[in-house]
């Protein structure tokens, strides 16, 4: 029996060169592309007009979302395009890749909890999380157990994509 790849959304503010969070996306995807779990939607929030976002996320079998913490929270134009799909979110799994602060970006990841909760999504409850610090000049984590944290993260991903991929597949989620 052959098991089909799941379809990951890999949600991001934007990929310009030059920024950290282009190239802590740019490691996670490569990460992402490791897996034999996973085929890889690159969503760039920046070059998706907002009209589009829904049917690429409904398209999505799990989502990732990398983003900054700002002020102890996440980004507005990141809260608009959440609020912009609304019922696709619905009994999907959602992971989190955050970075800045003190905290490493985990403040973000918490208060997106919140909302996903709110939207009838799974997240997953462990996060990467990163200081600037934490990777090279060349765009690879000084950690040497960061890949493996990574790959940790996607297994738990794949666990809860493929039953809820089944479930929403059989039934609408009622909520």
């Amino acid at each position: 029996m052959t098991v089909h790849p799941l379809r990951l959304a890999l949600l991001t503010r934007n990929v310009d060169a030059g920024r950290f969070g282009t190239l802590v996306t740019r490691w996670f995807a490569r990460e992402c592309e490791r897996s034999d779990e996973f085929k890889l939607d690159l969503v760039d929030l920046s070059a998706v007009p907002l009209a589009g976002l829904p049917a690429r996320i409904e398209d999505a079998d799990a989502v990732v979302i990398v983003t900054a913490e700002y002020n102890h929270a996440y980004p507005g134009d990141l809260k608009t395009a959440i609020d912009a799909v609304r019922r696709p979110w619905y009994g999907k799994p959602i992971a989190f890749v955050v970075y800045g602060g003190r905290s490493g970006g985990l403040r973000a990841a918490e208060q997106l909890r919140l909302v996903f909760a709110e939207l009838h999504a799974i997240t997953i409850r462990d996060t990467l999380g990163f200081h600037e610090d934490d990777f090279t000049p060349a765009g690879e984590p000084i950690d040497p157990t960061t890949p493996a944290a990574a790959a940790a993260q996607l297994h738990q991903l794949a666990w809860w994509a493929r039953p809820l991929r089944d479930a929403r597949a059989q039934a609408p989620y009622p909520g």
